[in-house]
């Protein structure tokens, strides 16, 4: 383990091994600390999908822009790496299921149309059922979007942390049980008896990010929100669309992986802590949808059923940028389930600031200040 980095990130879930990514191309010493293992919690659970137009608010800059990285950054992470994260390119269909459903596609549709990067369309139920014959009689059109992208967002996670490395970044796998400083200023990270000493600091502790409120001096406003997804056996001629519904007050989707199996999900579960043990609830709710989408899965076999925490803030924005009143200390973190979609320009964006001070990814919504009380300063 080295004793000196120029930077040290905590967390190695998809937000932090981007930042090491792209620190590391740009010739920083970094290291990444990581209490059990890269991926091994929501960041390797994650259903993968990158579809920027189904999000709405202050952050839907920043998924355009994260997606279009994505598909600049996908080969060349691969590559350098030896890791197939898995990418399939696939249209989405957004299904209206109930009568009152098709004002509220039908607004979506005109909102995603402004989008230059897809393609959208209204598709009337014959139109769908010519495309996938196995999507339910039972309703009322839908909005077409082409094309969004599925991936394996745990080999993902993996080969972007492999190919910081071999760009001379470094993983430690221990506990980091304290920040140091000098005066307010950052100059290393405590893992027991033991130190880093460092010019900066990246805090990516996703779900466990108010842990750290020890570590500031002010309270990180991050709390787990629990997700569930279920995987079945595929079909043999495979779905070639990522499906997505509202019914019974759940958004729900289904598609098919590079892995073959048939993925649905996801809930969403607030005030549960740290639980992650799946639930008989979340799958009778996650199949009774899939099924209402599409009725032969009520034949498929349940393969696997996970759980995992994803990061969320009060007002379900993320924190990114400078921790206030702590020279060389940096967050990124309440990315809630998009962290997948966002690390490429979070990646980019905390780099610049820990390397140049500034960044032209416009990251000002996003300040821990919204919270501390304190002036904006990125």
């Amino acid at each position: 383990m080295r004793t000196h980095s120029d930077v040290v990130i905590i967390g190695g879930g998809a937000v932090g091994t981007s930042i090491v990514y792209h620190l590391a191309i740009n010739g920083a010493s970094v290291t990444i600390v990581e209490r059990d293992s890269i991926a091994s919690h929501a960041s390797g659970f994650s259903g993968g999908l990158l579809n920027p137009t189904s999000e709405i608010g202050k952050l839907v800059p920043l998924h355009h822009q994260s997606f279009r990285m994505h598909e600049e950054m996908l080969d060349r992470v691969q590559e350098e790496s030896g890791i197939d994260a898995q990418v399939l390119r696939m249209p989405h269909i957004e299904l209206a299921l109930t009568e009152d459903d098709v004002e509220v596609q039908k607004a979506d549709l005109r909102r995603i149309s402004y989008f230059p990067d897809f393609k959208s369309d209204w598709l009337e139920p014959g139109d769908i059922r010519k495309l996938e014959p196995r999507i339910t009689e039972d309703l009322y059109g839908g909005v077409l979007v082409e094309d969004v992208i599925i991936l394996d967002s745990y080999n993902l996670t993996l080969a972007t942390s492999r190919a910081a490395e071999l760009h001379g970044a470094e993983i430690v796998l221990r506990e980091a049980t304290g920040i140091i400083y000098e005066n307010d200023r950052v100059v290393g990270v405590e893992l027991g008896p033991d130190r880093i000493n460092c010019d900066a600091v990246v805090l990516a502790l996703g779900p466990w990010s108010g842990a750290a409120s020890l570590w500031l001096d002010i309270d990180v406003p991050v709390a787990p929100q629990k997700g569930e997804l279920v995987r079945l056996e595929g079909f043999d001629r495979p779905l070639g669309f990522h499906l997505r519904s509202h019914y019974s007050g759940m958004h729900s989707s289904a598609y098919q992986k590079a892995d073959g199996l048939l993925w649905m999900g996801a809930t969403r579960m607030d005030g549960s802590g740290f639980d992650t043990v799946p639930t008989g609830d979340a799958l009778e709710r996650i199949s009774s949808i899939g099924i209402r989408m599409i009725p032969e899965l009520e034949s498929h076999r349940v393969v696997l059923q996970t759980a995992c925490l994803r990061p969320v803030t009060p007002d379900g924005d993320p924190i990114l940028g400078r921790v206030p009143g702590k020279d060389g200390l940096f967050i990124a973190t309440g990315t809630a389930g998009q962290g997948i979609l966002l690390a490429p320009v979070i990646g980019r964006a905390i780099s610049d600031l820990v390397t140049t001070g500034e960044t032209d990814v416009d990251i000002s919504p996003f300040g821990f200040e919204r919270f501390s009380g304190q002036g904006p300063d990125l």
